[in-house]
């Protein structure tokens, strides 16, 4: 707590006192900040109603869960933070911002994605109109059917996903593409970590991705956070962002604080997820604020 308190007054020292005074737009990750396992955090629900609830504050919601829609994520808020009727306008996910991302540069008429993913980012896929296959298991095949395989040259990117149903087939097929077809590789996000709430993490996206990047010997094109490619889609939609007016409120360094860093905004770290509060004095740059829960901007 005298850690937060001591971050806290410097930059609130100009006439606010509250972090709640500070800021006029709150961008605010999901998982791990307002819900873990299906159960809202702590205070969530009443700080997002109170920020929803004053005319002079925005709340987009941004996540790099793209095995949600915004669909589900409105359900969501509604159901476990009572938070009804949030526009989709208000939420974007990693797996929106790769749509939007492909609608801009693909010929949807003549090339395909193979997608590398779960059931709902394909959802989000064909809502935008993009055609792709991949979902599902791919079971193992010898040596003499990919001798056969046929490389479809229409598939011209590739986008690795969490897969519960990944496999050597799945892996063997993105290479292909990618080294015969020179097929865009995409990520909707790298987060090497998931948190299962306070105190326990497990492999993220990273996890599938790091043996595709070793094979082709080239990085993917990153979409989510903490690339800024996300705050370029919310600039379009809502206009030039005041910047000195904006807070970003995450619970992973890696991808909230540095998408933050990158944005020119302030920064929030929760500790209700992924972070420890004995992770922060290693961090290379620190976040502007360090909370037990998102109700300590209030």
């Amino acid at each position: 707590k005298q850690w937060y308190q001591r971050r806290v007054r410097g930059p609130l020292m100009a006439g606010a006192t509250r972090i709640i005074d500070r800021f006029s737009t709150y961008l605010v990750d999901c998982d791990g900040v307002l819900w873990s396992n299906n159960q809202a955090i702590p205070g969530a629900s009443k700080t997002i109603k109170t920020l929803i609830s004053n005319p002079d504050k925005r709340v987009i919601f941004i996540t790099n869960n793209c095995g949600r829609t915004v669909s589900n994520i409105q359900h969501t808020l509604d159901t476990l933070l009572d938070v009804p009727n949030v526009p989709s306008r208000d939420i974007i996910t990693s797996g929106s911002a790769t749509a939007i991302y492909l609608k801009n540069k693909m010929d949807v008429k003549s090339e395909k994605v193979y997608l590398i993913a779960q059931e709902a980012f394909s959802e989000t896929l064909t809502d935008f109109g993009i055609s792709h296959f991949g979902l599902g298991p791919n079971p193992f095949k010898p040596h003499k059917e990919w001798r056969d395989f046929e490389v479809d040259p229409s598939v011209k990117y590739v986008i690795v996903s969490l897969d519960r149903d990944f496999s050597h087939a799945k892996l063997t097929q993105a290479y292909l593409y990618i080294t015969e077809n020179n097929a865009e590789y995409l990520a909707p996000d790298v987060d090497r970590f998931f948190s299962c709430g306070p105190g326990r993490k497990i492999p993220g996206t990273h996890s599938l991705q790091a043996g595709l990047t070793s094979l082709v010997e080239k990085a993917p094109k990153v979409i989510g956070k903490p690339n800024r490619f996300i705050f370029d889609i919310l600039e379009e939609e809502y206009g030039k962002i005041d910047k000195e007016q904006t807070l970003m409120i995450g619970d992973s360094y890696e991808t909230d604080m540095k998408f933050g860093f990158n944005c020119g905004v302030s920064t929030a770290l929760v500790l209700t997820g992924n972070a420890k509060k004995e992770d922060v004095e290693s961090f290379e740059r620190k976040p502007d604020f360090v909370l037990d829960d998102i109700s300590e901007i209030l």
